[in-house]
């Protein structure tokens, strides 16, 4: 006796590959979204990291009362740490480069601005992350018509 297959039990080979194609689909258009937006965060990030460096170092400046053609005062990790919260000038970018923080001061007083490595990476995109804003510190730089960022003459840069 021969057994009888109900086909309405299960999917056929051409719906699961319908499915499966879908699903790639939808991963091709996901997976380089949430990449560029990891990027863009570690990114921001850093410039946060910065930020907080460049207050520091200002801080430290101020209480030494840095002035033109005054001393130029070497780097004090532990006086630096001491106003940084939750982090250690010594601590990697959180997209894995290494930060330049220089000495405290140029010759003319001004506070120098710390950098990160990865400001001239372009994560293959063609535009270097300097230009889209990240891995900087935002308030040394000036944007042109274009919205690129570009180092501010201004200021010295420990990098």
């Amino acid at each position: 006796m021969m057994k009888v297959y109900d086909r309405k039990r299960g999917f056929t080979l051409v719906e699961i590959m319908i499915v499966l194609a879908i699903i790639g689909l939808i991963v091709s258009i996901a997976v380089p979204a949430f990449l560029k937006n990891r990027r863009d965060a570690q990114g921001s990030a850093c410039n946060g990291q910065l930020d907080s460096i460049f207050s520091a170092k200002e801080q430290v400046a101020f209480k030494m009362n840095v002035r033109p053609a005054g001393p130029i005062l070497p780097l004090n990790t532990t006086e630096i740490n001491g106003y940084l919260r939750g982090t250690d000038v010594t601590d990697i970018c959180p997209g894995g480069g290494t930060y330049a923080v220089g000495v405290i001061n140029d010759a003319l007083g001004q506070v120098v601005v710390p950098g990160c490595s990865m400001f001239t990476d372009d994560a293959g995109t063609g535009n270097t992350f300097e230009a889209e804003g990240l891995h900087i510190h935002r308030r040394s730089y000036e944007q042109d018509a274009a919205g690129a960022y570009l180092r501010d003459s201004n200021y010295t840069f420990a990098n």
